[in-house]
């Protein structure tokens, strides 16, 4: 079986604003081809990404604003990515530094309030955190890219700290909200926009793509019209990441397949949002993921947007094993928040 694990010393976390927390394990990053037996290694996997309990978390409290790190280490060649829980990452390649749907409050049982509960129905029903954002600061940004303007993909503190020039991609639905925060920067994409951004060797594409909430066509008119972002890097070393936003898997995404596959990194929301509701998924359950990531022909997929909340109902590892067992020839990454990694190629 051809697996690698990699173990990493645990960073210093950051005592400011914050009460002590109890000591973490070593952060452990597993990558293997999906065609490969998982099961003996399930254990290690939600072992390395559990939640706390809704019991540990505290109620929230602000976080500081983003300031660069006093020593950032230095970009790998070809690029690379850090998960901060939730849809929230950092993509750094050819001189650029990306954050996509920022969620930067911390651990605590109502991180944020949902108009409805995807699963239960309750109105204003707060969501849990169940573990604290990487107490690694963020750093310099150049592109903010924001899915769409839900409560847990673009949160208070975010409005509050991040820094207001920055030039801020997002849907048109989204633009008052942005402008009331007071970012300054803003392009909207409606779906099929484009902006071209220049790079340090070449330049970025960023085209928004459809990104259906939900299959029930009017649940995902009422949840608003949210893009996902094809991402390409054109240079000398060219290279391409689809990023879903919150989507399912629809006729639009293989029409995003159909153009644009093979795709070098495919970075899926899963989770499985609403599966047990009344109106159904409002994010890929592990099946609609293993069938888009084939169509895609992805060459790696780190899955995102799983784990880190109360409202995600299913797993990561559930993919996994929806991998493995249908043979999918996608290399899976699964990351660990915090812990930065190449991007694959």
């Amino acid at each position: 079986m051809n697996v690698r694990i990699e173990q990493r010393s645990p960073r210093a976390r950051l005592a400011i604003g914050r009460a002590e927390r109890p000591t973490r394990a070593p952060r452990r990053l597993w990558s293997a081809p999906a065609g490969a037996t998982a099961a003996p290694l399930l254990a290690l996997l939600v072992a390395g990404c559990a939640p706390g309990t809704r019991a540990e978390a505290g109620a929230p409290r602000p976080a500081p604003a983003a300031s660069a790190p006093a020593a950032a280490p230095e970009e790998v060649s070809g690029g690379r990515l850090q998960w901060r829980g939730g849809p929230t990452a950092i993509l750094e390649r050819d001189g650029l530094r990306l954050l996509t749907d920022p969620v930067l409050g911390p651990r605590g049982p109502a991180a944020f309030v949902l108009p409805r509960h995807p699963s239960t129905g309750v109105e204003n029903a707060p969501v849990a955190r169940y573990t604290d954002p990487p107490a690694e600061p963020i750093g310099r940004l150049d592109v903010i890219l924001l899915s769409h303007n839900h409560a847990d993909h673009f949160d208070a503190v975010a409005r509050e700290t991040l820094p207001k020039d920055v030039t801020f991609v997002l849907p048109p639905d989204a633009v008052e909200a942005a402008r009331a925060a007071g970012f300054t920067r803003l392009i909207p994409l409606d779906w099929d926009g484009e902006t071209v951004i220049p790079t340090r060797s070449g330049r970025l594409r960023i085209l928004a793509v459809p990104a259906n909430h939900a299959h029930d066509a009017a649940l995902d008119a009422t949840l608003g019209k949210g893009n996902g972002y094809v991402l390409r890097w054109e240079g000398a070393a060219p290279y391409s990441v689809y990023w879903t936003g919150d989507s399912v898997f629809t006729d639009r995404m293989r029409a995003v397949a159909a153009r644009f596959a093979p795709i070098d990194l495919w970075l899926p929301h899963l989770g499985a949002v609403g599966v047990d509701g009344a109106r159904g998924l409002r994010t890929m359950d592990a099946e609609e993921a293993v069938a888009a990531a084939a169509l895609l022909r992805a060459r790696h997929v780190i899955p995102i947007h799983h784990t880190t909340f109360g409202h995600y109902r299913e797993p990561v590892t559930a993919f996994v094993q929806r991998a493995t067992t249908k043979s999918l020839t996608a290399r899976i990454h699964v990351p660990t928040d915090g812990a930065w990694m190449p991007l694959p190629r």
